[in-house]
């Protein structure tokens, strides 16, 4: 298997047109300095550091859970100021520290690995959310799709990277967010393994 290569990186482009829609959001938030070309400069390199630690160990292992390839050999990673970050195109925002980072690029890269790979190539998330509906019943849309990454990330915290503090990290975080908490939620009540083997298994009939 090879793995894709992850570009960290700026789009002059994309932080054109969108830090001065963001100013007035950056400032109440007092974050204004991340609209900065310097600051998200220093971010992309913190990320890129930060990332090339856990890269050759969290790409394979998201892999070998599903038994599935990623479609793309190359995946770029736009850093920008954004109040959130979402995978297609793939954008991270700079308000996170290079430790949190790693854990937000796996849940990013997760989403692309579920929905474009080797077996179910360019699909539409929406279209395969149907499909999880059978595996996991009937529940909101972003609670369908975070189901299979919560299962994937508990997988990565804990059976690979052996650090568990990452796992608490992110369900503590995400009782902020009622569809994240109840993905999580579903996951400890039924098992990440459990659900990953039911990923595998759908993928691969």
């Amino acid at each position: 298997m090879i793995s894709p290569e992850i570009r960290i990186k700026k789009s002059f482009l994309l932080n054109d047109k969108v830090v001065p829609l963001l100013q007035a959001e950056l400032l109440e938030m007092g974050r204004e300095q991340e609209g900065f070309d310097e600051y998200i400069d220093a971010k992309v390199l913190d990320y890129k550091n930060a990332w090339s630690v856990y890269e050759n160990r969290i790409i394979p292992a998201l892999c070998d859970a599903l038994g599935v390839e990623f479609n793309q050999n190359i995946i770029d990673i736009y850093i920008a100021p954004f109040s959130n970050s979402f995978s297609d195109p793939m954008v991270i925002s700079t308000k996170y520290s290079p430790d949190r980072v790693i854990d937000v690029i796996t849940h990013e890269v997760a989403h692309r690995l579920l929905t474009d790979n080797n077996k179910v190539p360019m699909r539409d998330g929406r279209k395969l959310s149907q499909y999880w509906k059978e595996l996991f019943g009937e529940k909101d849309f972003r609670v369908l799709t975070h189901i299979p990454v919560h299962a994937l990330l508990e997988y990565i915290f804990v059976d690979i990277l052996n650090e568990p503090s990452r796992l608490e990290r992110d369900i503590n975080f995400c009782k902020k967010f009622q569809p994240y908490n109840d993905a999580w939620e579903y996951v400890q009540e039924v098992g990440y393994e459990a659900i990953i083997k039911q990923l595998k298994q759908s993928y691969n009939s």
